[in-house]
C-alpha cells in the first residue's frame, strides 16, 4: 500500500475527507471517523489544530454548527 502524502493546503485536494488535514493519517469515515481521530489521546495535535481553526471559523456561520 503506497504511503498517503497530503496535498498542500493551496491544492484543490487538500481537503480530501479520507485524511486528516492536519496530520494526513488515513480516517475511517471522514465524519465521524474524523472526530474519532482527533478524539484519540495520541492525536492531541490535531485536535488542538482542529479547535484552533473551528475558533477561527465561528463568527463566518450564523448560529451553532453540528461539527
Amino acid at each position: 500500500m503506497k504511503d498517503h502524502t497530503h496535498p498542500s493546503q493551496d491544492s484543490s485536494q487538500w481537503d480530501n475527507p479520507d485524511f486528516c488535514p492536519f496530520c494526513s493519517q488515513p480516517v475511517a469515515d471522514g465524519g465521524p471517523g474524523f472526530m474519532d481521530h482527533i478524539a484519540d489521546d495520541e492525536n492531541t495535535t490535531c485536535r488542538d489544530r482542529f479547535e484552533q481553526w473551528r475558533d477561527s471559523v465561528a463568527d463566518d456561520m450564523d448560529g451553532e454548527w453540528g461539527g
